[in-house]
């Protein structure tokens, strides 16, 4: 016989929007910010023990919304709920910024300037305590990188940001009564996460310190030596990284080069087992977080580079014969970004130039 009883489960917003749980809140008489916190934490039981024919009825009505949903007998165990993830959002190409900040808008149900700000505060963290289902569907629906991380199996990273030295000596004596040995003075790594909960409360408000899931970090990847003579590299250089074949004589004598500009830590893990197999000298380095400087030198076209700059500094004065530039003041890691790719198009070389750590 078969069962006449269904259990209709949501398995991921799908392409929904926001907005649809305030609809579907009101239909089925469900509590808004409950039926919220349902979608953003998929795979969830919408419907129990429903008789078949309204199960079929609402399992229509949510696909046609644009939910991924499905239904199974009363009587089948419940999917088994992961553990749920924070997510962050890396703007690989930041003159897509505003795109992006359209779609994650739509996708979060906030408004433009709301979904901007997040982004620009890196690391973007846009929502936390959310299924990995959510991670994947926002991956399909927006132009960026999306991370998720587990906060309670990640581990972190404190950055001192003033150069202060009694805080991180202060820090480094807590640690040491977790067992944990720290000696560096601009940033400690591998932190677990109940120690890292204890030095956020402590330390927060002094300002002074970056605390972050080791997931949002990202790496440069310096190629520091290779073997002109050796074809593996060399052709490995060439197909795969993408060097002219004929300027490798030059890049050999400026070593050493930038291979990889920002990469997560996976993508570097995996990059530097790839390209220590092959032979190259390479070293991995990790960007800090937060606001930095930046230096523009072969300054080609003075006006073209006075409009571009202008956008992000309004009240500065340009000289006539300019060959170097410096910013007057930092900016958040996404502005510079979207700055430097402007002044690179012009021919610009840039050089950043950090908050004393």
């Amino acid at each position: 016989m078969l069962n006449m009883y269904k259990t209709l489960i949501i398995k991921s917003i799908g392409t929904a929007n926001p907005g649809i749980a305030k609809i579907l809140a009101d239909a089925f008489k469900i509590n808004h910010e409950f039926l919220v916190k349902q979608l953003y934490n998929a795979p969830s039981v919408f419907l129990k023990n429903a008789e078949k024919e309204i199960a079929d009825k609402a399992s229509e009505l949510l696909e046609q919304r644009g939910l991924e949903v499905f239904l199974q007998d009363a009587n089948m165990p419940l999917p088994v709920k992961a553990e749920p993830v924070d997510i962050a959002i890396f703007i690989k190409n930041p003159l897509a910024i505003n795109q992006v900040s359209k779609q994650l808008a739509i996708f979060l149900g906030c408004k433009e300037n709301e979904a901007l700000s997040l982004l620009l505060n890196e690391p973007s963290v846009v929502l936390g305590n959310v299924s990995m289902a959510t991670a994947e569907t926002l991956q399909k629906r927006i132009d960026a990188e999306v991370i998720a991380s587990n906060p309670r199996k990640d581990f972190y990273t404190i950055q001192f940001l003033n150069g202060d030295k009694k805080l991180p000596q202060e820090i480094q004596a807590l640690l040491k009564t977790k067992g944990i040995q720290a000696k560096s003075e601009k940033t400690i790594t591998n932190i677990p996460y109940l120690v890292a909960q204890e030095i956020w409360q402590r330390y927060q408000l002094s300002k002074k310190i970056i605390l972050y899931n080791q997931s949002y970090q990202r790496f440069e990847i310096v190629l520091q030596n290779f073997d002109l003579n050796d074809t593996v590299q060399t052709a490995f250089l060439t197909d795969e990284i993408g060097m002219p074949k004929d300027a490798l004589s030059t890049i050999f004598e400026n070593l050493p080069v930038v291979l990889d500009e920002s990469i997560n830590q996976n993508e570097a893990n995996e990059k530097m087992e790839i390209y220590s197999n092959i032979g190259l000298v390479c070293k991995p380095s990790p960007i800090p977080f937060g606001k930095y400087k930046i230096n523009a030198e072969n300054i080609a076209n003075a006006k073209q580079f006075e409009g571009i700059v202008k956008q992000f500094y309004k009240d500065i004065k340009l000289e006539k014969d300019l060959n170097r530039w410096s910013a007057p003041l930092p900016l958040d890691s996404v502005l510079n970004r979207f700055l430097e790719k402007q002044l690179e198009f012009i021919g610009c070389e840039i050089t950043r130039e950090y908050e004393a750590l």
